[in-house]
């Protein structure tokens, strides 16, 4: 175990700005040549949203075993680490074949998923997207134990830098796939698939390589242990619980819209949706070592350390997480219209509505971690029904008046009040009061948001309007810009941001109680 993490904190966040990059480009490059043909986007939106199921395959172990592990790692005890990684994966291993065969035989009967496909080539499309969604699924295997084994060691970056070149790899074979009046999006979604398989083959070349990792042992215990089931059960089963209920809440928008309005809506949708997405991966990358430094704390018994510990957390990421969406908020009519046409004009108001639900990601997120970590299976629970109810009780009531604009509004409902959960949790934990938290942690980001907000309402009246590449780079120079100025003042007013900042910036040692 290292004593300070603060140059992987370095490292993890200078790859995470690549994946940042690397994310955007995907977003210029990528969706506006799978956009222009609307009915197949919408197939294959539909198609890649089942995909998210093999992510909930481990029925909440994996969650559980990222815990126990990481536990087992602070205290140097490897030999329980892989018995736990083993475990948690055979549980992976015999849901994704029961996937895997559901995904084969929606193949031969796409027509189950999306309403009214009845062109021969769309039937066919459809079809051999989940015929390699099959054949692809056991590659999450792989994906996860390496996720498991560099995060838990908080070395997140070496995997990291793996996927950007795969990122790279992928999105420049977009040129090959769509170039040319050319439209393969089936050999585009088979080229990914091989592209994720050889990174994750590649990492567990590295991972053995550098931390000298006993993968055969590894794999013989990839196997049912009567130990572990009963050390992890309980964890899983909440874990389960919340899994099942974000299923319900976030991944079936897609599946429900092309069901009930069809392909064309599942396309409006999918702008928005995507751009959520993409935010929810990042604050994935953002938030992960995080959850491994607490269960680091909670292996040792050190309460107040994390304490401390998440407070920092929540200040560093204040601004990471509103601002940007703040900034989108705003100046979403030129950015969608830039980026994929007026066609997609309808998907303006979604886009606002479902980036806006992660404005209490700041807080949710840590908080989330903080619960697993201390095993919090009342609070985990209230969260789990909660939200799934407050979405499809607001949809079935409001969706004949509002239409497609009746899931965007309701799942920005659902995250919302989700967060004052979270929030009541936080400040609980942290034996603090609203009042002292806003005034403290939230107050001196201000003259950033009323410079954020005031420059782009200036900039939005100058917009560029036409679906171009230049013009959606001046809109992103636009956004970038102000956000980059924001941040820059939110250094000077915030004293926390400022010192961690030129901490890190001058990779000095780490103080009393230093992230």
């Amino acid at each position: 175990m290292q004593k300070s993490y603060s140059k992987n904190y370095l490292k993890i966040y200078f790859y995470q700005i690549l994946s940042i990059v690397l994310g955007f480009a995907s977003l210029f490059i990528v969706v506006p040549f799978l956009s222009s043909d609307k009915i197949t986007y919408g197939i294959y939106t539909v198609c890649i949203s089942i995909s998210i199921f093999l992510s909930y395959a481990d029925l909440g172990f994996l969650g559980a075993g990222m815990k126990y592990a990481a536990e087992s790692f602070s205290r140097g005890d490897i030999d329980e680490e892989i018995e736990i990684i083993g475990f948690t994966h055979f549980v992976l291993f015999v849901f994704l074949v029961l996937l895997s065969s559901g995904f084969l035989y929606l193949s031969f009967n796409p027509q189950l998923l999306i309403k009214d496909i009845k062109a021969e080539d769309q039937i066919d499309t459809a079809s051999n997207l989940l015929l390699i969604l099959a054949l692809f699924s056991p590659t999450i295997i792989l994906q996860r134990m390496m996720q498991m084994i560099f995060g838990i060691r908080l070395q997140d970056f070496i995997l990291q830098k793996i996927n950007i070149i795969g990122n790279i790899i992928k999105i420049s074979s977009v040129f090959y796939f769509f170039g040319f009046e050319k439209y393969n999006i089936v050999g585009y979604f088979l080229f990914v698939q091989v592209v994720n398989l050889s990174c994750s083959i590649f990492a567990m070349i590295k991972a053995k390589k550098i931390f000298n990792y006993n993968f055969k042992e590894l794999f013989k215990k990839l196997r049912f242990n009567k130990v572990i089931f009963y050390k992890t059960k309980h964890l899983a089963l909440s874990g389960l619980i919340v899994t099942i209920s974000w299923i319900l809440y976030y991944e079936l928008d897609s599946f429900a819209i092309g069901k009930l309005l069809g392909a064309k809506e599942v396309a409006i949708y999918a702008i928005g949706l995507t751009i959520l997405s993409f935010f929810r991966s990042l604050l994935g990358v953002f938030f992960s070592p995080f959850s491994a430094r607490f269960n680091h704390f909670i292996g040792t018994d050190v309460q107040d350390g994390l304490r401390s510990f998440y407070l920092h957390v929540i200040s560093i990421s204040f601004p990471v997480v509103v601002l940007p969406i703040i900034a989108i908020v705003i100046f979403s009519k030129p950015f969608v219209i830039s980026w994929v046409g007026l066609e997609y004009q309808e998907s303006i108001q979604i886009v606002q509505l479902l980036i806006a639900c992660n404005i209490l990601a700041f807080i949710s997120y840590p908080a989330g971690m903080l619960m697993v970590a201390h095993e919090k299976l009342k609070e985990m629970y209230i969260v789990s029904f909660l939200m799934p109810i407050i979405y499809w009780v607001g949809i079935y009531f409001t969706i004949d008046l509002l239409g497609l604009k009746s899931f965007a509004l309701f799942k920005f409902f659902a995250f919302f009040i989700s967060g004052l959960v979270y929030m009541w949790y936080s400040l609980s934990f942290l034996k603090i009061s609203m009042f002292s938290f806003l005034k403290e942690q939230i107050v001196p980001y201000l003259p950033s948001i009323l410079f954020l907000s005031l420059s782009l309402y200036f900039f939005n009246n100058y917009f560029v309007t036409d679906k171009d590449k230049l013009n959606l780079v001046i809109n992103a120079g636009i956004i970038a810009l102000v956000l980059f100025i924001s941040f820059g003042i939110g250094i000077l007013t915030v004293k926390t941001l400022r010192n961690y900042f030129y901490r890190t910036l001058k990779l000095l040692k780490p103080v009393k109680n230093e992230i």
